[in-house]
């Protein structure tokens, strides 16, 4: 569809260069990393320091300031410790907010009599062993008002693994990687050795029982439920390098959408690991497993380093007095990616400063060029998929198909929360996406909570133009309004009605930085949205 208003001038905003951000301020993080425990029989692990290094990486690309990231290392990692950091997160969690939890160290298991078998847990400093129930139980007003929980934990809480364990001293491996594993010994030892299913006792699973969606969490785990996960020292856990490195590297976005997916990063961290265990022929890749909303976008948009941004093209208007409605079209200027923002300063690690470790990066293989149609249904689909199930937006279309020159655009919308409605089309052409509402004729975009919104008003309209084709429509109600700024240039305006991305790569990574990255303002990133097809015919 060419987009045509009634009396309207013509022309253009385009993607351009995006300041560094800061996030939006309901986001925050727990880190905890466990490398030398109280008691002497547990075996040290030297690559958690550079996990914690990754894990605030990672943080930070997510939007989360450093004052609002909690680091429990070693001593301070106790299980009192690290309960009592998670009930004071899920108290601070603003409504609409997202929040990371990250944890390195030993993984462990153990008989329970109670339930006459074993169980998994995380290791803390002081040997405290923390279960899946504790972890969901502190953090339950989390999972009610949060609008994405991400969880990453690199430890063994496997079946197993005690057996592997022992293999790796007679690997070549040795002195390589050591496994992330202790055995709590006992006359049960060898049961608790067997190998059994860890989706009954997984997070999501007791998080779900208390209220949580699947759809507002994931959880990354290093390995499954009969293998080890290992550390290697100098550079840490061997899945924790994965996921830092296809999260932060563009390379990850293998259907060309404009951003990584969670789906995207584990595929990406697998082949990461595989490379490292490919020399030891001896050892088997553990698999990273992730549970959970698989669609989530931990981050946005990622930017390598670029030359500074060219000057975005001069507007083309057309003069007040054209009595014919003139077609909005796009002209083809070359969007330059912003630099990558300097990640800020962490502060020392306590009780004992260490080094700041430096992760070196692995090679990645490029990304085959993505088919600019797939492409762009992929960008809308991964914004759409970022969704709050717990916000309904209904829309109603007037007709699924308009007759090209004959028919406008209608639709209602009807939100269950109150908020801001968006429209983005990606045209029949396929060569643009618009933002249709709010625009430059009409920048009252607010909906009431039950109440339909009709659109367009009667002061524009969207008349059909061609060519022959499907046209695709994201409906969002967002409940904090999108900062236009980030999006464009200038703000639209009547001579500039509709701001619009061109198809690439660059234009696909704006949209979604504009609504689920730095075009969020507020605490809440919440939204309620539905994609649907219009065609057009002759």
């Amino acid at each position: 569809m060419k987009v045509w208003l009634r009396a309207c001038w013509a022309a253009a905003v385009v993607i351009a260069a995006l300041p560094a951000w800061g996030g939006p301020a309901g986001r925050s993080a727990l880190i905890v990393g466990v490398s030398a425990y109280a008691s002497p029989e547990i075996t040290p692990l030297a690559g958690v320091p550079f996990d914690i290094d990754s894990a605030r990486a990672i943080a930070r690309a997510m939007g989360i300031p450093d004052q609002r990231m909690t680091v429990l290392r070693d001593a301070q990692a106790t299980k009192a410790a690290i309960l009592e950091a998670l009930e004071r997160m899920a108290a601070s969690v603003e409504e609409g907010g997202r929040a990371f939890i990250y944890f390195s160290g030993h993984g462990t298991r153990w008989f329970d009599r109670n339930v006459r078998g074993c169980k998994e847990g995380l290791l803390a400093y002081d040997r405290g062993t923390i279960t899946n129930e504790e972890i969901a139980q502190r953090t339950r007003r989390m999972s009610e008002v949060a609008d994405k929980v991400v969880v990453l934990f690199d430890a063994c809480h496997s079946d197993g693994v005690s057996t592997g364990a022992r293999a790796i001293t007679r690997s070549m491996a040795q002195g390589t990687f050591t496994p992330k594993f202790f055995l709590k010994g006992g006359e049960d030892e060898r049961a608790c050795s067997q190998p059994t299913n860890i989706r009954t006792r997984s997070l999501l699973t007791e998080s779900t029982k208390l209220g949580a969606l699947k759809e507002n969490f994931v959880q990354i785990t290093s390995a499954r439920a009969d293998e080890v996960s290992f550390d290697e020292p100098g550079k840490g856990g061997l899945a924790t390098q994965g996921v830092r490195q296809c999260l932060l590297s563009r390379s990850a976005d293998r259907d060309g959408s404009g951003s990584t997916s969670v789906a995207e990063i584990e595929a990406c961290a697998q082949q990461v690991v595989n490379d490292k265990l490919k020399p030891f022929p001896d050892l088997r890749p553990h698999q990273i497993t992730v549970t959970g909303n698989r669609n989530i976008v931990p981050v946005a948009v990622v930017r390598p380093p670029a030359p500074a941004p060219a000057p975005a093209p001069a507007p083309t208007t057309v003069p007040a007095s054209a009595p014919a409605p003139v077609a909005i079209t796009a002209p083809t200027p070359t969007p330059t990616p912003a630099p990558a923002p300097a990640p800020a300063p962490a502060p020392a690690p306590a009780p004992a400063p260490a080094p700041a470790p430096t992760v070196p990066a692995l090679p990645q293989p490029p990304a085959p060029p993505p088919e600019p149609g797939l492409a762009s249904l992929a960008a809308l689909r991964d914004i759409e998929q970022q969704r709050n199930p717990r916000r309904r937006v209904e829309v109603k279309l007037s007709t699924p198909a308009m007759r090209i020159g004959r028919d406008q655009l209608q639709l209602s919308v009807t939100s269950s929360h109150a908020g801001h409605v968006y429209l983005l089309m990606l045209g029949s052409d396929r060569k643009s996406f618009y933002l249709l509402f709010p625009n430059g004729l009409d920048g009252d975009n607010r909906i009431q909570a039950g109440r339909t919104l009709t659109l367009p008003r009667p002061d524009w309209a969207l008349m059909a133009r061609g060519p022959e084709g499907e046209n695709h429509l994201l409906v969002m109600v967002t409940d904090t309004p999108r900062d236009t700024k980030v999006l464009s240039t200038s703000a639209p305006s009547a001579a500039a009605p509709f701001t619009f991305a061109l198809n690439d790569l660059e234009g696909r990574s704006g949209l979604l930085d504009f609504f689920i990255g730095r075009g969020v303002t507020g605490t809440s990133e919440s939204f309620g949205a539905q994609l649907l097809t219009i065609r057009e015919v002759p």
